[in-house]
């Protein structure tokens, strides 16, 4: 059994949970997008904010406007104009409610302007477009003074922007989980993080766990935010998964007693069966568990797939939870199967899955997007681990990321347009942001430890 247990643990490491893959990088080096864009973005120019407030200095306020900016820039659907002193003067050549004329827009060279007025201690927008007559107007929203939720109510503001011009909900005010593997003494460390979409505001949510990977929301009820998540802890010796709350100070439940490893878990959004890879019957194989996030498990694990002398990993469910994508590298080199989800007590001789990924021979990391149109992946591309995509309406697969460092782990935004992966060189290992109406990644880390297996937050 230790044999077994060692080469299940050395390959899961091949197939990239770990992903310590290290290549140089220079500083300089792009992450760039090699995607043809699906939606020009529009220009937008957001003028400095107007501070009227005895209680928050125009210093605070240029820090809002900093949040607001990199919002409206990494949306997807706008970039941010520069300002130049025409462009301001333009933008404030009218009132706060005063849409600008035709030649004000000409000068401003945007499609749309947001201005924003800062007082008593409230945030008053308008939102005006450059084929509309009337402004939108965004009135009221409450300030505190205290940067970490009043970055938050920014967020907030972006997505409301973004509903408004769109019609579709915002990714600003989402989160994303991650690990931060750190050294302490001779011992390595990794807990779980959360932070805002931008990495900041980020807190610690595991403590003294000893070494912890792989976090994964549950997705939420219709109506609510995300409140717990599951990770794998190495606490006891063996990697075994838990099941937390977000709220602060909680403390981490033991999914299931279930003997030998257990890894790489994730939830259907129907919120009824917990996907996870065990090597229990003595290979590392696909399991399912019938649960509930209100009261847990409601049956007992039951093996999906397994095939003779291979190794299974990293299971993604599809949005309508009938199907199941997951490594295998049972003909081979690692790659990207995909079969329905069958039900309890089928004979494993019957079950049969489809290779989906035939440009590389060694894929991991499939995340399904929330569309269900697209599963992104990681794949060895010229001796560098990249991100690429598999169109599930086309059957195509393009790479999206090139550059010497590793990108692994792909996790997709509830808009199935941004995605967030974690980038290594020789040096840091950090998380990166990318839309895919973006040519480049921006890099959303950085400080002391290694961050890896980001997990972004769904919405029901």
């Amino acid at each position: 059994m230790k044999i077994i247990a060692h080469r299940f643990l050395m390959t899961i490491i091949t197939l990239l949970l770990i992903g310590h893959m290290q290549t140089a990088m220079a500083d300089d080096d792009p992450i760039l997008v090699r995607l043809a864009t699906e939606t020009q973005r529009l220009p937008i120019y957001l003028s400095h904010f107007i501070c009227e407030n005895a209680n928050l200095d125009s210093s605070y306020c240029a820090k809002l406007e900093k949040v607001l900016q990199f919002d409206l820039d990494h949306n997807g659907m706008t970039f941010i104009l520069q300002p130049t002193n025409e462009r301001e003067k333009q933008s404030n050549a009218t009132s706060l409610e005063q849409a600008p004329t035709p030649a004000d827009w000409k000068a401003l060279n945007a499609f749309y302007l947001v201005k924003v007025r800062v007082r008593d201690g409230k945030l008053n927008v308008r939102l005006f477009a450059s084929n509309a007559d009337n402004a939108k107007s965004i009135d009221a929203l409450p300030l505190t003074g205290d940067l970490k939720r009043d970055r938050r109510q920014i967020h907030q503001l972006a997505d409301i922007i973004h509903k408004a011009l769109f019609n579709k909900d915002g990714i600003a005010s989402t989160r994303i989980l991650y690990t931060i593997k750190s050294k302490q003494g001779t011992q390595w460390n990794s807990e779980i993080w959360e932070a805002d979409y931008d990495g900041e505001n980020r807190r610690q949510l595991t403590k003294n766990s000893g070494y912890s990977i792989a976090p994964f929301y549950v997705p939420p009820k219709n109506g609510y935010a995300a409140g717990s998540f599951f990770f794998v802890s190495y606490n006891t010796g063996q990697p075994k998964i838990y099941y937390q709350s977000l709220t602060e100070g909680a403390a981490p439940q033991r999914l299931t007693l279930m003997k030998g490893n257990q890894l790489m878990p994730t939830l259907s959004r129907q919120r009824d069966k917990l996907a996870f890879i065990s090597d229990v019957t003595g290979n590392p194989d696909l399991f399912i568990l019938p649960f509930n996030p209100e009261v847990g498990a409601t049956g007992k694990p039951y093996q999906i797939f397994s095939t003779h002398q291979a190794t299974q990993g990293t299971p993604t469910f599809s949005p309508d939870g009938s199907q199941i994508a997951f490594v295998s590298n049972k003909d081979g080199a690692p790659r990207i199967y995909v079969m329905k989800v069958p039900a309890p007590g089928t004979s494993l001789k019957d079950i049969k899955a489809t290779l989906l990924t035939k440009r590389n021979r060694e894929n991991t990391a499939p995340a399904w997007s929330p569309d269900g149109t697209k599963i992104a992946y990681c794949s060895i591309t010229q001796g560098t681990r990249q991100i690429w995509i598999y169109d599930l309406n086309t059957k195509e697969e393009r790479q999206l990321t090139q550059g010497t460092n590793n990108k692994e782990n792909p996790s997709w935004a509830p808009n199935s347009l941004h995605l967030v992966f974690n980038s290594s060189d020789a040096n840091a290992c950090e998380l990166y942001l990318i839309n895919l109406n973006q040519s480049d990644a921006v890099q959303i880390t950085s400080g002391i430890g290694e961050k890896r297996f980001p997990s972004w937050e769904p919405r029901s």
